[in-house]
């Protein structure tokens, strides 16, 4: 494997587990309290996570579909931002939906940008 697949690996990977948090966090969407909270908290690491893989190859960080990954994830973030300092915060479900829909989509483009069109095909909506 030479040094530029490793950092596109790693961005696959990671989306993936970003995605994963999402879903978790969709699922508990309605109910309030710490658990969605914590949920939250486990999303925003493993968006960070995937943000700080992007600086490893400027080259495949900037890629088009790696930035808008990147740009869903942001909007998906902020439809929850209330619930940081406001656990019983309600949250637009249609508009969550509809972000998380549309990070699988631009994961599924960014994997088989980057040379993982398998791992497009795993990610369940």
């Amino acid at each position: 494997m030479d040094a530029t697949s490793k950092p596109a690996e790693l961005l696959v990977q990671q989306g993936q587990n970003v995605l994963e948090s999402m879903r978790d966090l969709r699922r508990m969407i309605k109910k309030k309290g710490k658990e969605r909270s914590g949920l939250y908290e486990r999303f925003c690491a493993n968006e960070h996570s995937f943000e700080v893989y992007t600086y490893m190859d400027a080259a495949v960080g900037q890629l088009a579909e790696v930035q808008t990954f990147q740009e869903t994830l942001d909007t998906f973030s902020s439809i929850f931002t209330e619930i940081r300092t406001n656990f019983e915060a309600d949250v637009d479900v249609k508009q969550a939906e509809d972000a998380y829909g549309k990070a699988c989509q631009a994961y599924k483009a960014m994997a088989e940008s980057l040379g993982f069109a398998k791992e497009a095909t795993t990610i369940k909506s």
